[in-house]
């Protein structure tokens, strides 16, 4: 659940920059920076593509920050354009993909590690990639981000309800991960 004072924080960030402010938004850059990209390094599974999609969030908020009506809700919003720029890169990804295997060769090589040395954070980064990315983005956004359920429909552009199932689907897909890898019990 977001605090009050992240609330207050996040409005002051947005207000701060919508009157032009270069320490606000240099503040919201250094606040945001690393939830962002960890939550673009997990859905793009590329820390260099994610690199390059945080780059474009940022020319995309200080041209577009004036627009945001609710300052409180900046937070949201920033997710909302990262969503739109990664749905885009992964079409785009895609579409160039299946230009260049014309006769595609289906691998599922995706070298992943069996062992792990402990049951920590690790082991649940590694088995949220194991999942879809549309489990993976609403655990991200919801455990890790502590947005609410409604923050995330709003970033996702889908209704509260489907969010819920993808979250209960999400949590049951990573328990199994992590039980198929050896990590707790069943």
């Amino acid at each position: 659940m977001q605090s009050a004072a992240r609330l207050a924080r996040d409005e002051w960030l947005a207000l701060g920059c919508q009157r032009g402010w270069p320490e606000a938004f240099e503040e919201l850059i250094r606040e945001m920076e690393r939830p962002l990209l960890y939550y673009l390094a997990k859905l793009l599974r590329d820390d260099e593509r994610a690199l390059d999609v945080l780059q474009e969030i940022w020319l995309r908020a200080f041209r577009t920050i004036r627009r945001l009506e609710d300052p409180r809700r900046l937070r949201p919003w920033l997710y909302r354009i990262a969503h739109g720029l990664v749905v885009d890169r992964i079409r785009q990804d895609d579409a160039r993909e299946r230009a260049e295997q014309a006769r595609a060769v289906t691998s599922d090589a995706a070298a992943e590690e069996d062992e792990f040395e402990a049951e920590d954070a690790a082991a649940i980064h590694c088995a949220l990639d194991a999942l879809d990315a549309r489990h993976r983005e609403v655990l991200i956004l919801h455990f890790l981000e502590a947005m609410p359920l409604a923050d995330i429909a709003a970033v996702i552009g889908l209704p509260v309800g489907t969010v819920k199932s993808r979250v209960f689907y999400g949590k049951k897909a990573l328990r199994e991960t992590l039980l198929r890898d050896g990590y707790g019990t069943p």
